[in-house]
């Protein structure tokens, strides 16, 4: 059986994690969720989501009204970056995650959030299910929230360092032993959360051309953990205009980031704000001592 961690199931490598897309009994209530998840957010993203989500959204087939096929969508990532989709039972270990990136496929679930699927798999268990925001990484998060991104060439490549790099870390490459090893795995997993789960990036007005409505916040968003929730997409805008003190606002600072815990079961108090994608490219790269503290 898979380990839980809050509640959440977790799988490795030794679980039965693969789990293909049956597409062909998506339920209509299933189909019903995805788009009133998606017709809730379509606005505020063209408005707010950063230049490499809006472009990613307008190649794929991600329908607004219906389930997305991973088969339909796999290829022409694969044809664009090298990417492919994996359909699994759900969340992944560090391990399983970091192996699967490495090898330039991205986990994908096909059960999504207040569906009775969902209900039956938590069962007994009290855990955030609501159309706003849940901890289990569901169908809208991977698809609607990473997925577009990985049409981008530059920031797929980033991904997959990622992926490279948390392999390294927990082979312990350097001997470090298994306690620094898990150290250096979180300020890995820190790192990550604080950029493609939940970064921002400044914003120059450059993107407004591909948006109905121009941004009007000193900020674009490209974490996917903020795209594939209403709550925390509105928090941001919040609290960028001034209606809200909730979360603060922080200039990137790498070293700062991986020393920073998160809270996956709540609105973030914090953003980190990258000037640009280029920038947070070059840092990760020229900054990989960060991620190898030997004590």
């Amino acid at each position: 059986m898979p380990n839980t961690i809050g509640g959440i199931r977790i799988f490795g490598k030794n679980d039965d994690y693969v789990k293909p897309q049956d597409y062909g009994n998506v339920l209509n209530l299933e189909n019903r969720i995805w788009a009133e998840l998606f017709q809730n957010l379509e606005f505020l993203l063209d408005q707010y989501a950063s230049r490499e989500y809006l472009l990613g959204m307008r190649t794929l087939p991600i329908p607004n009204n219906m389930f997305p096929e991973f088969e339909a969508i796999s290829p022409l990532i694969e044809n664009s970056t090298g990417w492919t989709l994996v359909p699994v039972a759900g969340f992944l270990d560090e391990e399983l995650f970091f192996d699967i990136n490495k090898k330039r496929q991205f986990p994908v679930t096909d059960i999504i959030r207040q569906s009775p699927r969902f209900d039956e798999k938590y069962a007994g268990v009290d855990i955030q299910n609501d159309e706003g925001y849940t901890p289990e990484p569901d169908i809208f998060h991977d698809i609607q929230g990473h997925i577009p991104f990985l049409m981008n060439k530059k920031y797929a490549d980033f991904m997959w360092e990622i992926g490279v790099l948390g392999d390294e870390i927990i082979i312990d490459e350097r001997g470090l032993g298994p306690d620094l090893m898990a150290h250096n795995l979180k300020r890995l997993q820190n790192y990550a959360w604080w950029t493609y789960e939940f970064g921002l990036i400044s914003n120059t007005g450059e993107s407004d051309r591909f948006r109905r409505a121009a941004n009007d916040m000193d900020y674009e968003i490209y974490g996917a953990g903020i795209i594939s929730s209403f709550d925390e997409i509105t928090n941001v805008v919040k609290c960028a205009k001034g209606e809200s003190e909730r979360s603060r606002f922080l200039p990137y600072n790498m070293e700062e980031m991986v020393m920073t815990c998160f809270d996956y079961s709540n609105i973030q108090d914090r953003y980190y704000v990258i000037e640009s994608m280029d920038s947070l490219y070059d840092s990760f790269r020229n900054n990989q001592e960060l991620f190898w503290f030997e004590g």
